[in-house]
């Protein structure tokens, strides 16, 4: 049995397949398979383009695999779970396959079962859920417009806002500004409101390093960000555990709930004031959650899932294995 896994991220799609032993035998990388970024046709060029690598480095065709399964980026609502089922169905002629949001194989790649809550932090944000009835919830993960304050691409404005309202004395003042002004190569920020009107890119999901550089060294704008964004990552986790499990504040069960926060600004954090505000702000109101920092790739849940669909048991050793023979995301 051979089965194909694929993450369909903001940034990337990251293709893999794997044999019943849970041996990788080939990874294919792509651009975005987000429909919502760059349209349906792109989307369903980059994913292609990632599992036909993919297929091709293992020495195999899409007809030799047993099960498949994807978590795309941008799979919210009713009528995007229509489109991307489009996106995929010509890709995937295979007897057993299926796909959900890519916040759900980083529950898959850290429960193993599929069953708990999955909060991204990357170059966006959103929460997923499901509980072991298969009942399903999200929070957010639809931008700022509609309620999130999270990812990536957010905390980088944050932190151009913030080096400006501490120059103009409109806030504190904080380090960032010179940090910023040396990352983007100008005299002063403001110079980036030309980039704006020529449409350059300000790489905003990048800033986020000098954010926690600057809250690590003490900064306390950059520190006020970080638990900003660390408190409502968590107030929005907490909304999907109450709807999902049952709970409500004041009536708090007893049985763990596991919690992975998944995503680049989680897992590449050099310091830790965002995450662990995030894990006071849950257990606050839910103590029995158990959080853990998903460190390894979001992928190896796509073939969890896949495993599953063919009734492939997965165990420790099996997970084992796929990490072990993983060579690492190919160079772009």
């Amino acid at each position: 049995m051979l089965f194909l896994g694929v993450d369909a991220g903001g940034s990337k799609t990251l293709s893999i397949v794997a044999d019943a032993g849970g041996n990788c035998l080939g990874v294919g990388l792509g651009g975005t398979g987000n429909f919502q970024g760059i349209g349906v046709k792109r989307a369903r060029e980059e994913i292609q383009a990632s599992i036909e690598i993919a297929l091709r480095s293992a020495g195999i065709g899409i007809y030799d695999i047993t099960a498949a399964y994807c978590g795309i980026a941008g799979a919210d609502r009713d009528q995007d779970f229509r489109i991307v089922r489009s996106v995929l169905k010509p890709l995937l002629p295979v007897d057993k396959w299926d796909f959900e949001n890519d916040a759900s194989i980083g529950i898959w790649a850290g429960t193993g079962d599929g069953v708990g809550v999955g909060v991204i932090c990357g170059s966006g944000t959103n929460v997923i859920g499901f509980n072991d009835r298969g009942d399903r919830i999200q929070v957010g993960g639809m931008g700022y417009l509609f309620g999130d304050y999270a990812g990536g691409i957010f905390l980088g404005t944050l932190a151009i806002r913030a080096a400006m309202r501490g120059f103009e004395g409109r806030g504190i003042k904080t380090s960032l500004y010179p940090k910023l002004c040396r990352y983007y190569g100008v005299s002063h920020l403001l110079d980036l409101v030309d980039w704006q009107y020529e449409g350059k890119d300000l790489h905003l999901g990048e800033v986020t390093p000098i954010l926690f550089e600057a809250a690590c060294e003490g900064d306390h704008a950059a520190q006020q960000i970080l638990i900003d964004v660390g408190q409502d990552l968590g107030i929005s986790a907490n909304a999907a555990i109450r709807q999902l499990f049952g709970v409500s504040h004041g009536n708090r069960q007893d049985s763990p709930i596991k919690v992975i926060a998944i995503g680049s600004v989680f897992q590449k954090a050099t310091y830790s004031l965002m995450y662990d505000t995030f894990v006071a702000t849950m257990r606050e109101e839910f103590p029995q959650v158990q959080p853990s920092i998903l460190h390894c790739e979001p992928v190896f849940g796509a073939i969890y899932a896949a495993a599953e669909l063919a009734d492939i048991i997965v165990d420790e050793e099996y997970k084992a294995r796929l990490e072990e023979s993983f060579p690492g995301r190919p160079e772009t």
